[in-house]
């Protein structure tokens, strides 16, 4: 009965393992960054970052996205191969053309930001990562439709030592700075490129369709300004904040939001490899939603677990990890790890309109969620300061989340509906979680609190899964997956 549920667990466990690794140089890069840079040149770093994802979007024009379903919607293995050849050769030809124009427009995009043209070879090293990253992306979706986590890994692997090498390199024994780190991801992302290309194309052989790159461009198109008004929002949360508060702010709430992003890293993309690509795989069939379902909210427990981990020990990650300059950003991270709860859950709903191609609705949400964002940001930023940035990026994420599973419910309603009543079920002990440790431990640094506030998100977790939000029969599927997971750990061993 658990079957389609272990598949899921199994191989979203490998999946967030590689995607661990893959996102391993981020996180434990993140210190040598709070540490290397003073909040200003933080913020200049943030700056760019969010203009590369900007190009990226743009690049990729919803490749990654619309890969998968193209992949999909073809039966036999020569026509498959012919899907991977083809956007690959695709996604090259847009690369190339972004490096042409790399530096001039990073003299263009320097001018914009900083009002000259010093930043320049820096943003364009940033558009060479960005090129050769489109390509490293493309290659792990292809690895992930055909299920190799193992393969994810190692390539994860091979991005985390160069990029952390590189890094070291060049900020500490070179002291090169923003410089620096933007030229080890070009360097990295190069090599990574050039060397899975050669292997998918060695494996699927070098053939080409018009047709199919048209369909995956036409239904790849939607996602672009879905996810260029995403990376809008972030852009204009720190453009008004460099504008009101200075650039110092915005590497302030730029470290925050680096931190709570770990959630979306680690475990939502990891999460949505597996159990995205399963239904969509799965088109109509009705097999399996119970079971999938259950571990949809299973996930939801567990991601809202880890948030607010982080929420309540973020006074010791910054003692550990950064200076005291960036103390500031302390009240807002409980918003910003439940905004990034919030896309988690909403993901639910938008996987739905994927699978069933609507998602052409999805740009539209995504603009209202900017507009509203931006409204609030600009209205609170000034009275309340970088609380008020961290109070829009949770504004933002509530008004799509409504919005998307509003419009599945319309536009795909044999789609599952999103259960309120279970995420509440689960959101609201997280939420007396966090005030209970927030009055009793504050934002001070201590050791023995810090094992009480990871015995409180334990608490948290327990009570989420014998809560309202699961059944006894959910609880027994669970304990059927765990004991067969262990059954397959002593065989191993």
């Amino acid at each position: 009965m658990a079957v389609e549920a272990g598949t899921i667990i199994k191989h979203g466990w490998m999946f967030m393992v590689a995607n661990v690794v893959n996102r391993a140089a981020g996180l434990l890069l993140l210190p040598l960054y709070a540490k290397v840079l003073s909040p200003a040149e933080f913020g200049v770093y943030a700056l760019i970052s969010v203009v590369g994802d900007i190009v990226a979007v743009m690049l990729m024009i919803g490749m990654i996205n619309a890969f998968t379903v193209v992949y999909f919607e073809h039966p036999d293995d020569r026509s498959r191969s012919r899907v991977v050849s083809t956007t690959m050769i695709g996604l090259w030809a847009a690369s190339l053309a972004l490096l042409a124009v790399a530096l001039p427009a990073g003299w263009g995009a320097s001018d914009l930001l900083f009002g000259g043209t010093d930043q320049g070879p820096i943003i364009a090293f940033a558009f060479a990562g960005i090129a050769f990253s489109a390509v490293f992306e493309l290659a792990l979706a292809y690895y992930r439709v055909h299920k190799r986590s193992g393969t994810c890994l190692l390539i994860s692997v091979g991005k985390a030592v160069g990029l952390i090498g590189l890094n070291l390199s060049f900020l500490l024994v070179m002291d090169l700075g923003v410089t620096g780190i933007f030229l080890a991801n070009a360097i990295t992302f190069v090599g990574l490129g050039i060397g899975l290309t050669v292997a998918i194309l060695a494996a699927n052989g070098v053939g080409f369709s018009f047709g199919i790159l048209k369909r995956v461009t036409v239904l790849g198109l939607p996602f672009m300004p879905q996810t260029m008004l995403d990376m809008g929002n972030q852009f204009a949360m720190r453009y008004l904040v460099n504008l009101l508060m200075g650039v110092a702010a915005v590497g302030v709430l730029s470290f925050g939001l680096r931190l709570a992003t770990m959630l979306y890293m680690f475990l939502t993309a990891s999460f949505l490899q597996i159990w995205s690509v399963s239904r969509i795989e799965a088109q109509d069939s009705t097999a399996g939603r119970d079971q999938s379902e259950f571990v949809f909210y299973l996930f939801v427990v567990l991601l809202s677990a880890a948030a607010l981990g982080m929420a309540l020990t973020a006074p010791e990650v910054l003692w550990l990890i950064a200076s005291a300059e960036y103390e500031t950003v302390l009240p807002c991270m409980p918003l910003l790890v439940l905004a990034y709860v919030v896309h988690g859950v909403r993901m639910h709903a938008e996987v739905g309109l994927v699978k069933t191609k609507k998602v052409g609705v999805l740009p539209a949400i995504s603009l209202g969620g900017l507009a509203i964002g931006t409204l609030i940001m600009a209205v609170t930023l000034g009275p309340l300061g970088l609380m008020g940035g961290a109070i829009g990026v949770l504004g933002r994420e509530l008004v799509m989340l409504v919005a998307t599973e509003a419009m599945c419910r319309r536009l795909s309603p044999n789609e599952p509906p999103l259960s309120v009543m279970r995420v509440t079920g689960i959101l609201a002990p997280a939420a007396i979680a966090y005030l209970a440790g927030l009055a009793l431990f504050g934002f001070e640094v201590n050791p023995t609190f810090a094992a009480a506030k990871v015995g409180l998100t334990m608490l948290f977790a327990v009570a989420a899964l014998f809560g309202p939000s699961f059944g006894k029969a959910d609880r027994a599927m669970l304990f059927r997956m765990t004991a067969r997971f262990r059954r397959r750990s002593q065989a191993a061993a």
